[in-house]
């Protein structure tokens, strides 16, 4: 067995059904050349679960080719009642996650002309849960301005950093949480934000406005010990975390009235992850 939800490795599946784990890993091959590695491993826990269930309940079936629309409308509730890391069922935006790499396979192995592609893609976006949140969104120039002034007026210094770094720049909380204690440089007559590699797989630089460049001097100066790593540790020097960060956005948004609680998203991305043009005078 292999990985957090316990499904068979490809090895294991291969001595069920030899066929069809030859042409999933042809296809995680082919991704491979064009996907970053996040995205080839979400695809392969997803396809495994798709093989995991033709081994169980389909034995029959030793070729992609086999797989028709019953196939798919069986696989949809033994999906659903797979655990999850944290919980007994796995939550609808991996259920959908799920879905979605195994639809796409489909298509592309429809489109490249393999002879292992079934005659018509069994799958439909209609096949696909809605998720229980909507995407994360930007603010407006109003509800930005409403919650700069909210986190401004915070007695926890760290609570006004984060969310007005988070608010002028649009790092993403991981990014944010490991920016190192050099990330602030001088390029020309200008400060730069030094993001190191991240999700993107790229490291990069973003303008900084002097006003960040001295509120981020204030609470070094203030909190953080010297030679410490980070640039923005806690008050105890402690790193940060996705769900602090998430608490400090809730703290400034209790202030700021009719301001939508948020949550931690897998890509580590407040909310909402981008600033307004207003917040970045």
């Amino acid at each position: 067995m292999s990985g957090p939800l316990l499904l068979p490795t490809w090895a294991d599946l291969e001595a069920t059904t030899p066929a069809v784990v030859v042409t999933m890993r042809r296809y995680l091959e082919q991704i491979a050349c064009v996907l970053r590695p996040g995205s080839v491993n979400g695809a392969d826990l997803a396809l495994r679960s798709f093989t995991t269930f033709l081994a169980q309940q389909e034995p029959r079936v030793d070729s992609i080719a086999q797989v028709s629309r019953r196939h798919v409308e069986d696989y949809k509730p033994w999906l659903a009642a797979r655990p999850g890391q944290t919980r007994d069922r796995l939550r609808p935006a991996t259920i959908a996650h799920r879905l979605g790499t195994l639809r796409m396979f489909f298509i592309r192995i429809q489109e490249w002309g393999w002879e292992q592609a079934p005659t018509r893609v069994p799958m439909f976006p209609g096949d696909l849960p809605r998720t229980d949140h909507p995407l994360p969104k930007a603010l407006d120039d109003a509800a930005a301005a409403q919650l700069l002034r909210a986190a401004q007026a915070d007695k926890r210094a760290l609570v006004g950093v984060t969310v007005e770094v988070l608010l002028r720049t649009g790092l993403r909380v991981s990014e944010y949480t490991a920016l190192p204690a050099d990330a602030v440089v001088h390029i020309g007559a200008g400060p730069w934000l030094h993001v190191p590699v991240g999700k993107l797989g790229e490291d990069r630089y973003l303008p900084l406005h002097p006003h960040l460049v001295t509120l981020i001097a204030d609470y070094r100066t203030a909190h953080v010990p010297p030679g410490h790593p980070l640039l923005l540790p806690r008050e105890n020097g402690r790193a940060l975390d996705r769900h602090t960060v998430t608490r400090f956005i809730n703290k400034a948004g209790t202030a700021a009235p009719g301001w939508p609680t948020s949550t931690p998203t897998n890509c580590d991305t407040p909310w909402p992850p981008r600033p307004s043009t207003a917040a970045c005078p």
